[in-house]
């Protein structure tokens, strides 16, 4: 059954008993120049696996850093907004954090080519000797799996129009799961920059499995021929039904020399690859 994707009242809605928290001075706030709060912000240690995502009021717990030196640097990102590095020791000195907005593309406008064809890049496949899950992060954090990443890469063949992403989840341990679709280009074997200018959340409802369904072509997403892109999932919220019981996770094919499925514990870990093809894939329109 495919999950629907939600706006921004019925999302908020959902998730407003997880902001409801008062700020101290043990948590931060990421906000906008205008004093609104910018939801769902990610937080991240660079270089390694510390940090967290803020909730639906730009709120976040400083416990998330506190294995990190005042010296490190905190990178506060969402998309939409320009990156914010700033040392961590300054962070808590003062815990609101001001994004400003991302300077304006003007998106090119493209006519459909007349001759599209249908076509899937990525694994349509249900069933693997490989899995991946929330337990093959590196850490035990405070916060559980918030700023997580998973994602598969994927070569572009053809110019293509990205019509939907689909994933596969065999085993879900939680409550709703909110959950961000990320879009990378491909550098030197890593994810590298973010090709998104919109931030596509979507929901899982509790305890959902089978294929995962988010439709995009209302983003006007195009992919050129030539490229690699990873294409994945960055976990924001989730609710944990039983203390014993905390995989998220689905299917893949392993050993596979030709595919790589990437993943990262925060959003400024490093990336980690393993050679397995996960069932993952984007729905595109090819043309020449």
């Amino acid at each position: 059954m495919p999950c629907l994707l939600l706006r921004w009242p019925l999302l908020l809605a959902l998730f407003i008993s997880c902001g409801a928290r008062a700020q101290s001075a043990a948590t931060g706030k990421v906000l906008t120049a205008a004093g609104t709060p910018v939801p769902f912000a990610s937080v991240g240690i660079k270089g390694q696996p510390l940090g967290t995502v803020a909730d639906n009021q730009g709120l976040f717990p400083l416990a998330s850093l506190a294995r990190a030196q005042p010296t490190d640097t905190v990178v506060i990102s969402c998309i939409g907004y320009e990156s914010r590095p700033l040392l961590l020791g300054q962070l808590r000195q003062q815990p609101d954090v001001v994004l400003a907005p991302a300077p304006a593309q003007i998106r090119e406008v493209r006519v459909r080519h007349s001759k599209l064809t249908p076509a899937t890049l990525g694994r349509t496949q249900t069933s693997g000797s490989a899995h991946w899950n929330t337990s093959i992060r590196d850490i035990s954090a405070a916060d559980g799996n918030r700023g997580w990443e998973v994602g598969t890469a994927l070569p572009i063949t053809r110019n293509s129009y990205v019509d939907s992403f689909h994933f596969y989840v065999e085993q879900n341990d939680f409550g709703p799961i909110l959950l961000r679709f990320v879009l990378y280009t491909m550098q030197r074997g890593q994810p590298g920059t973010l090709l998104l200018t919109d931030d596509v959340q979507f929901i899982i409802p509790a305890q959902q499995t089978g294929w995962i369904d988010v439709d995009l072509q209302q983003y006007g997403i195009h992919l050129a021929k030539g490229q690699t892109v990873a294409a994945g999932i960055q976990w924001l919220q989730g609710q944990q039904l039983s203390p014993d019981k905390v995989r998220f996770g689905g299917p893949g094919a392993f050993p596979s020399p030709t595919h790589r499925a990437l993943t990262r514990d925060k959003s400024q870990a490093p990336w980690r690859s393993f050679p397995i093809n996960v069932s993952m894939y984007l729905a595109v329109q090819k043309y020449k």
